[in-house]
């Protein structure tokens, strides 16, 4: 792709990203999450869609397996988002929002895009897809979806099993909760900053509001 193809390609990506997004015209059956990144340049109709002709760019041997594992990112992304419970008229004032904010438009698909090319595990684009179902239904604000996305960056995936377990212990290991103790599990999630040791009992351990933000409008919110 020569310098004049990747403006285009870059000034365009928004309206692709959010067309695909808010009017999906891939298989919302299939589990992109489970594909092959080959199955990308393999599948005649995958390869097609505007926007991951403009990730992958034309065919060729030196593909980078970065741009179809990115690609496959944004894919599993698209269909966890279209899965969600998105209220009708919050997903029209979204869209409509999109239509009249290209500034908007450009810095959400921006954000989007740079923590999916981040993320090395691909549960994390569908958390952070949930995420976005839960800005759209204004159950969060924009800047606690950004927030929330960069907390899910520095999430261990172990984490996400421990938070469903202390989710039933009110997000807390003390002597009331009687919580289990794991402490593998509590310094993982330690690490991420999403949690902190309490003085009040000896290792006692409780997750921060954000943490619980992401547990409840993400990670409890995937399928699988």
């Amino acid at each position: 792709m020569d310098k004049e193809q990747d403006k285009i390609s870059k000034s365009s990506m928004d309206k692709e990203f959010t067309e695909e997004l808010t009017k999906p015209s891939i298989d919302l059956s299939v589990d992109y999450s489970e594909i092959f990144i080959d199955d990308i340049i393999d599948n005649e109709f995958l390869k097609d869609i505007p926007i991951v002709k403009t990730i992958v760019g034309a065919v060729n041997v030196g593909r980078s397996i970065n741009q179809l594992w990115f690609a496959k990112k944004i894919l599993t992304f698209i269909k966890e988002f279209n899965s969600g419970d998105i209220k009708t008229e919050k997903l029209t004032e979204f869209k409509e929002k999109l239509a009249k904010e290209p500034k908007f438009r450009q810095r959400m698909t921006e954000q989007v895009m740079i923590f999916n090319e981040r993320f090395i595990e691909i549960t994390k684009s569908k958390i952070s897809a949930q995420l976005l179902v839960s800005y759209v239904n204004q159950e969060i604000s924009y800047d606690e979806f950004i927030s929330l996305n960069i907390s899910l960056d520095r999430l261990h995936p172990d984490s996400y099993t421990f938070l469903k377990t202390l989710a039933e212990t009110e997000y807390k290991v003390d002597e009331e909760k009687k919580g289990e103790k794991n402490f593998d599990a509590q310094s993982l999630l330690l690490s991420s900053g999403l949690a902190r040791e309490t003085s009040s009992w000896s290792h006692g351990f409780e997750v921060k509001p954000e943490g619980i933000k992401l547990f409840e409008h993400g990670i409890k919110k995937i399928k699988n």
